[in-house]
């Protein structure tokens, strides 16, 4: 798997996917530009590359700021010249009920994960179509599935599924695909930054048990070099959920309303 002289944007760079997916993209030959919130995070991850020869970059972005991102945008592209994949991996879970979700966070949730995305991804779109690149979006199979405690964050993904499929069908006869990466439940720290969150909660967490991080980076990384569109990397358990809500919803609604969900 080569990324040689590929320059790659990645959101949500700072822990977790993003962290694992930018040490891959590093020691596969890309050239980085990493993006969160928190500047000392990603220098951190900048400093932790396997390939310290390679040139990197660290551009600080708050997905809910999106009126700044048509300057960042023209920030990003000039600090190699270009970019050929955007990877959208930003993002924020939930662990709460809807009744005691106040609005602030299910804005929060709806701007992080689904508007700022879009409007990143749409600042990025002319220059990425000029070089028949590709866009990256890292999901979820909330995305596909409904659980109880993830009402604004299933809304987000399923948001996120709705424009990046209909996106495809409008930009891939033009040379830029569109790779839509729905993760199953993977061991990371998402769960401790979720909106609703408590200790409780939080020990008994599925994404504790899940796929390693640096597994699903690989297999990712692999994803994308093939510019595959629809891509799943997860458990059995997840996979047979999607597949039982396509053909069953009724049946799939009786099943999940009786899971214990973390």
């Amino acid at each position: 798997m080569n990324f040689n002289d590929k320059i790659v944007w990645l959101t949500g760079a700072s822990s977790g996917l993003g962290e694992a997916m930018a040490k891959a993209f590093n020691a596969a030959g890309a050239r980085l530009i990493l993006s969160s919130r928190s500047i000392s995070d990603l220098q951190r991850v900048q400093a932790s590359l396997p390939r310290q020869e390679i040139p990197s970059a660290v551009l600080p972005l708050d997905l809910r700021k999106y009126e700044t991102f048509p300057a960042l945008a023209k920030e990003a592209i000039a600090l190699f010249g270009n970019i050929d994949l955007l990877v959208n991996n930003a993002g924020i879970s939930q662990r709460s009920l809807a009744i005691d979700t106040p609005f602030e966070d299910d804005l929060k949730i709806l701007e992080t994960d689904l508007i700022g995305t879009i409007a990143l991804t749409k600042a990025m779109l002319p220059h990425l179509l000029e070089r028949k690149g590709q866009i990256v979006v890292i999901s979820s199979v909330m995305g596909k599935i409904n659980t109880k405690y993830r009402s604004s964050y299933a809304a987000a993904k399923h948001g996120v599924v709705g424009f990046f499929e209909s996106l495809r069908l409008e930009v891939e006869d033009l040379g830029l695909n569109v790779c839509h990466i729905l993760p199953g439940f993977i061991a990371t720290n998402i769960a401790r930054n979720a909106v609703g969150i408590t200790e409780a909660v939080l020990k008994n967490s599925r994404n504790a048990l899940g796929m390693q991080a640096d597994v699903f980076a690989q297999k990712a990384l692999k994803a994308i070099h093939q510019r595959q569109k629809n891509v799943y990397i997860g458990g059995v358990k997840e996979q047979l959920a999607m597949l039982l809500k396509r053909l069953a919803p009724g049946l799939f609604d009786r099943f999940i309303k009786n899971q214990k969900v973390t």
